[in-house]
């Protein structure tokens, strides 16, 4: 398991955007996430891109996540 902070993707309110599924918000509960995982990053600038990122990514468009 990785250990997520704050200004990675795991955190951010655009990873996983569209599914906020049980995996999404175990990540941001308890700011750790599997090697493996890899999700999509909605964020408006990033969007034609179509990011796959892990948790531990980290970019410039960083907004926090709701609690």
């Amino acid at each position: 398991m990785l250990h997520v902070q704050q200004g990675q993707c795991g955190l951010c309110s655009h990873f996983g955007e569209g599914h906020a599924d049980s995996i999404v918000i175990r990540i941001r509960t308890s700011h750790e996430a599997k090697e493996d995982l890899i999700e999509d990053c909605g964020h408006p600038k990033h969007a034609p891109l179509h990011l796959k990122v892990t948790a531990v990514s980290k970019c410039d468009g960083f907004e926090p996540a709701k609690a």
